[in-house]
């Protein structure tokens, strides 16, 4: 360090002053008023990045929290055992019962239907009340009919009430071109009318019109066309109605 006096450095007594400033002082550094932010930029970059990483992975963490505690709060509320029972209650109630499928069955309680598996009637055959009818789409005469119904396990139609008579009739309309033998005929010709079974026929249920024009020829049996009833020649070859009882 060197020292320097001159007469600008002397006192009023005529003494020097010592000037102690060092050469050095200008190798110091120089410190910005701008803070650390400005000498080194890098670390305030990395410093906002980390930052925001923080306020990121914060948030994250609170939204699954939140989450959780919800699920939880759900499956604590709800009773395991309980839900069990519910479900096989649904499960039970939905199920058909005996007697439901019972009165599903019942046969005066089945619509009609043509060969519907939940029937009892075999395919293509209808179902009123409690019998089964099969309308025959091939002709024969009548005997010819009566066999073909026999070998089915059922006979020609026999019609016991006005209900079942009503049925055939809405049945047969709807084949106008169309005549169907049925289970009624008689041994001769002055003898009464008498069902397959061998019951007599009631003419209180209907009447049976003659088709006869010669007096020679015998109309010993009898066929519905829509919804009138004739006796006809049973050699004729028609359409014919089977039944069988449930």
């Amino acid at each position: 360090m060197e020292y320097y006096s001159n007469t600008e450095n002397l006192d009023e007594d005529g003494y020097t002053q010592l000037d102690f400033n060092s050469r050095d002082n200008s190798r110091r550094p120089i410190v910005s008023k701008k803070g650390t932010c400005a000498a080194s930029p890098r670390w305030c970059v990395i410093a906002v990045i980390l930052g925001i990483l923080f306020l990121i992975t914060l948030v994250i963490a609170v939204v699954l929290g939140t989450k959780d505690e919800a699920v939880w709060r759900s499956y604590s509320g709800s009773n395991p055992l309980e839900n069990n029972f519910s479900s096989r209650s649904n499960q039970n109630q939905s199920q058909p019962t005996q007697s439901s499928l019972e009165e599903s069955m019942s046969p005066t309680k089945a619509l009609t239907t043509r060969g519907v598996f939940s029937s009892p009637c075999p395919p293509n055959w209808i179902i009123h009340e409690k019998s089964c009818y099969l309308f025959r789409k091939s002709q024969d005469s009548w005997d010819k009919s009566k066999k073909q119904c026999s070998q089915q396990g059922s006979s020609l139609l026999k019609i016991d009430s006005s209900e079942e008579l009503e049925f055939i009739r809405k049945q047969v309309s709807s084949q106008p071109d169309n005549s169907f033998w049925i289970g009624l005929s008689r041994p001769q010709t002055e003898g009464p009318w008498l069902w397959e079974d061998g019951s007599t026929f009631s003419s209180n249920l209907f009447q049976i019109r003659s088709t006869v024009n010669l007096e020679s020829l015998s109309h010993n049996c009898v066929w519905i066309h829509l919804s009138i009833i004739y006796n006809q020649l049973c050699n004729v070859h028609s359409y014919s109605i089977c039944e069988k009882t449930i």
